[in-house]
């Protein structure tokens, strides 16, 4: 049996064996969730029950690893993350959807402390990513409706960019757009249209080269879009004017930048409030 303490055998990032799911979430189970992941933070583990009488958890469905999607990978979509656990024989993807978050008590009969980990847990790695991803469904970038309209709707080069970054998902692990320099500008029609930066952040611990060459060509690939669909046959550019949209590395990222950028998510919400409100960064 677990104990509430700074020796609690529970930790962020752990996972409910299928035993334990089948005893605590029976309905789950038959709806396909064949285990769930610990989200409480570890300081809120150690604390005994009367301080924190619940652990919260996330159901997840382990899919083939050829299922995972780059765009939900890295919490690049705040309401989808895809897990790859490759570090497991066969490798897996744990799929998690924002909405499935659970309580369970810690004590009484139904309770945690009668259930030990499952073998499968999150690397380190995974588990910071777990974090800002549960950070980013109340802190991510909202754009201008505008805007938003116009990569949506009216371009539809939202698709476009999913489509590109989808299979690139252990490459590029962030997308940031620089939206009129971050400037509120108001535009009114085809001909005023919006400048916009990208940069695609790309992975610098594991093979920096196929990570930059990935992200080089996704950015040639992006490039032609843009000009495909926002550039007229005179070369003026309607809707969105794609400034540039550069590689840049993980580890080549500014701290000013990451704040003067806001981070493009696959699935994000417009800004219909004006004037914008300031971006909180993830």
């Amino acid at each position: 049996m677990s104990e509430w303490s700074r020796n609690t055998t529970w930790r962020q990032g752990m996972l409910l064996s299928k035993e334990s799911m089948g005893v605590l979430f029976p309905a789950a189970v038959a709806d396909g969730f064949e285990v769930a992941v610990v989200v409480s933070h570890d300081c809120d583990l150690a604390q005994g029950a009367a301080e924190e009488p619940f652990v919260e958890v996330i159901l997840a469905r382990c899919l083939d690893i050829a299922d995972g999607d780059g765009n939900y990978s890295y919490a690049k979509n705040p309401r989808v993350l895809h897990v790859p656990m490759k570090q497991e024989a066969p490798p897996f993807v744990l799929e998690l959807l924002a909405g499935n978050k659970l309580k369970v008590p810690k004590e009484g009969d139904d309770g945690l402390a009668h259930h030990e980990p499952d073998r499968f847990r999150l690397s380190a790695a995974q588990v910071n990513t777990l974090q800002h991803w549960l950070a980013a469904r109340y802190r991510r970038a909202a754009f201008p409706d505008e805007f938003d309209r116009r990569l949506n709707s009216e371009t539809k080069l939202r698709d476009d960019l999913a489509r590109i970054l989808k299979p690139l998902g252990n490459e590029i692990v962030s997308i940031f757009f620089d939206v009129d320099e971050g400037k509120e500008v108001t535009h009114s029609g085809a001909d005023e249209p919006y400048a916009l930066g990208i940069y695609l952040l790309y992975r610098t611990d594991t093979d920096p080269g196929a990570s930059e060459a990935a992200a080089v060509a996704a950015a040639k690939k992006i490039v032609a879009k843009f000009e495909e669909k926002c550039r007229d046959d005179s070369g003026h550019w309607r809707w969105i004017e794609l400034a540039y949209c550069d590689p840049i590395a993980d580890s080549a990222l500014t701290y000013a930048q990451s704040n003067s950028f806001k981070k493009w998510h696959a699935d994000h919400m417009s800004l219909r409030a004006q004037p914008q409100q300031p971006t909180l960064r993830s």
